[in-house]
């Protein structure tokens, strides 16, 4: 069976997916329009500890039309102004202190109990990349936790960047040439992959192996502008990396 993923249908007119947005914390301010183009698509919407910060600073002119359904993290990060003014809107906030999971890991959990009635498709993340390296293989390894906790695929998202684990098995990635930007990958995170085929791309590999100290794909693109389809088929968890160009649909 293959499993098909459609990383881009929030930035299209037409948006078939029924989509959460997970809010993490990162080093820059959150990118209002690309944030905006996110918000509308979307039927659940939280935010994790200091990326609320960001949210309240991104949405000053208008904080009302920006309201989390939820608010959760160790709140080691959160202004206290901030937490305050979301309590006093009515947004649900809730403590997650275990330091055994990440708050993103943990974010995962409560966004899936709440959303277990409306059929989500994927959780789409906003802040996985930049800052600190260690948060940025944590905010990985939780692609690889996520199973355990949402039936719901998790994507990380900046500006200019979608990730998402691709797990043993085949995959077809949609895209759209007009939204895919110059450059995608194929990144052995987990370890090694010893049997990866792909269709679509200009580097093609049949049933080559990927894996740190050899080979990894990186700066490959699709094979055409006119594709419309990568496919995948691995033997073990493989993370997708791909450019995006959607500014200018924002």
């Amino acid at each position: 069976m293959t499993k098909v993923w459609h990383p881009l249908t929030c930035f299209q007119e037409k948006c078939d997916s029924r989509i959460a947005l997970l809010l993490l914390n990162q080093p820059t301010p959150y990118n209002k329009p690309f944030l905006a183009s996110l918000w509308r698509k979307v039927l659940f919407r939280a935010s994790v500890d200091g990326g609320t910060n960001h949210l309240y600073n991104v949405s000053k002119d208008d904080p009302d039309a920006f309201l989390p359904d939820l608010i959760t993290g160790d709140f080691d990060s959160i202004q206290d102004s901030v937490k305050q003014f979301y309590q006093e809107k009515g947004v649900e906030i809730v403590a997650t202190p275990d330091q055994n999971y990440t708050d993103f890991t943990k974010a995962i959990m409560e966004v899936s109990k709440r959303t277990q009635d409306m059929q989500i498709d994927c959780i789409f993340v906003y802040g996985s990349f930049g800052g600190r390296l260690d948060h940025v293989f944590a905010n990985i390894n939780t692609l690889y936790e996520a199973t355990q906790y949402t039936k719901s695929d998790v994507l990380h998202f900046s500006e200019d960047t979608v990730a998402f684990l691709l797990r043993s098995g085949k995959h077809k990635i949609v895209v759209d040439p007009g939204l895919c930007g110059e450059w995608c990958g194929l990144i052995p995170v987990g370890g090694p992959c010893h049997c990866v085929s792909t269709q679509g791309l200009k580097w093609n590999l049949d049933k080559g192996t990927l894996r740190f100290g050899e080979l990894i794909s990186t700066s490959n693109t699709l094979d055409s502008d006119v594709i419309d389809a990568v496919t995948v088929e691995t033997d073990s968890p493989l993370l997708w990396v791909m450019a995006i160009s959607v500014q200018k649909k924002s």
